[in-house]
């Protein structure tokens, strides 16, 4: 099984200090947020007095072969639902590390009622881009295998 452990380690603490910049006077953590369901769920970045809470997408659009990428839409529409059940007053956000798929997602997601979600883009530096290109890049053939 590939190692997406850059992802959590290297990626998303990134994408929080990004998000820091952002949103100034905040700091981000991943944390658990009480859903209108009564449940919890776990969000990439949470800011420290839980007024806005993000969640991270490193997918790509396409896949190797060009195909769209479902299970990345599958994951989104997952972390959209999510989103929509916190409460009103919390500032709902979508980071994307991938323009493309965050247009792809305005896309499919449009019939479910995004206006509350702010979607937004964190373009990587290089050398962290390539860990990400290289992670997905395993992922995918590890699936080719199991084909």
């Amino acid at each position: 099984m590939v190692d997406t452990t850059k992802i959590k380690t290297m990626i998303e603490p990134y994408v929080r200090a990004w998000l820091s910049k952002q949103f100034a006077g905040y700091n981000f953590e991943e944390r658990g947020v009480q859903l209108a369901s009564g449940k919890s769920h776990k969000f990439d970045a949470v800011a420290d007095d839980g007024s806005i809470v993000a969640a991270v997408l490193c997918s790509r659009a396409a896949t190797r072969t060009g195909r769209e990428n479902t299970g990345g839409v599958r994951k989104a529409l997952n972390d959209i639902g999510y989103l929509k059940e916190i409460p009103v007053n919390v500032q709902k956000v979508l980071v994307f590390t991938d323009d493309d798929f965050c247009q792809l997602i305005r896309r499919r997601a449009s019939r479910l009622g995004t206006e509350p979600i702010r979607m937004m883009v964190c373009k990587l530096p290089p050398r962290l881009e390539a860990e990400l290109k290289e992670v997905i890049k395993e992922a995918s053939l590890e699936q080719r295998a199991a084909e």
